[in-house]
């Protein structure tokens, strides 16, 4: 395959499919009614992707560059429960804040992510974060301030897996950039809990008998965007397996400026508190 030059010299159009999603006009009838789409399916399904938003030799590019980063990946791994809450020992074994599920990925950070990357041109574009906002339905939104995780590319080897979980945000944006060989689907189950109640009973009986629920499967197609809300829709990515990494990167928007992670989460989830690499 014929990759195209690393360079931060291509246009947005060399990189994202303008005719099928056409973002750098916001007042084009096909625009709009894609907005109008994408929210009605969010509303309804919690998700909304967009296949093909990044062109297939870009995407081939973006998966190179990440390969080469991976020997400088961080690597995470952590037990928690389904609501990141602290593990409660007052409650009996099968509650779902008594158990814990397995979390273990890679990690680069924003501050490791060279210039002449691609995937910076798409995070850092205003047309991206207009487009991501307007299908939000959100009158201002903000690229993450902090230096570590405003954008992350994250690499999943053999065996390593997103446990199941609740995000503590109110959405997520991600770009697929390579499917593994196998396993490493996003699963999830969709309003498991609400903004009123955490459901405890119903996410323990999900835990002991997943059949109890459907559970929705999205494909990891190279190139396509996704817009999730898993606050309240369960989640993982199952364990991939076989020789070939998942790849993807992770978009960090919020709705108010200058956001950045305490010193305890960049420790957590980066290995350090500062931009200063890892050694």
């Amino acid at each position: 395959m014929t990759l195209l030059p690393l360079t931060t010299g291509a246009t947005l159009g060399d990189i994202i499919d303008l005719e099928r999603y056409p973002i750098t006009d916001r007042s084009n009838p096909a625009y709009l009614a894609l907005v109008a789409d994408s929210q009605a399916l969010l509303g309804k399904e919690g998700v909304a992707i967009f296949p093909g938003f990044v062109r297939d030799k870009m995407v081939a590019t973006m998966a190179d560059q990440t390969l080469a980063l991976h020997p400088r990946m961080f690597h995470f791994r952590e037990n928690h429960t389904v609501y990141f809450k602290p593990q409660e020992d007052g409650v009996d074994s099968r509650h779902p804040l008594r158990r814990l599920m397995k979390t273990e990925k890679d990690t680069v950070a924003y501050a490791d992510i060279p210039a002449d990357n691609v995937i910076r041109n798409i995070y850092e574009s205003d047309e991206v974060l207009s487009f991501i906002k307007d299908v939000l339905g959100l009158d201002t939104l903000y690229r993450h301030a902090d230096p570590l995780a405003a954008l992350n590319l994250q690499g999943f080897t053999t065996g390593q897996q997103l446990g199941w979980h609740f995000d503590r945000s109110d959405f997520s944006v991600t770009l697929s950039l390579q499917a593994a060989s196998a396993g490493g689907d996003f699963e999830y189950v969709r309003m498991l809990r609400n903004e009123d109640d955490d459901c405890y009973d119903a996410v323990r009986q999900f835990l002991d008998d997943p059949e109890t629920q459907t559970i929705e499967v999205l494909p990891q197609v190279p190139g396509t965007l996704t817009l999730f809300r898993g606050r309240y829709s369960l989640h993982r990515v199952t364990p991939v397996e076989g020789d070939r990494l998942r790849l993807n990167a992770v978009f960090a928007y919020v709705d108010q400026p200058n956001v950045e992670f305490s010193a305890y989460a960049r420790q957590l989830f980066y290995g350090r508190t500062s931009v200063d690499p890892l050694v």
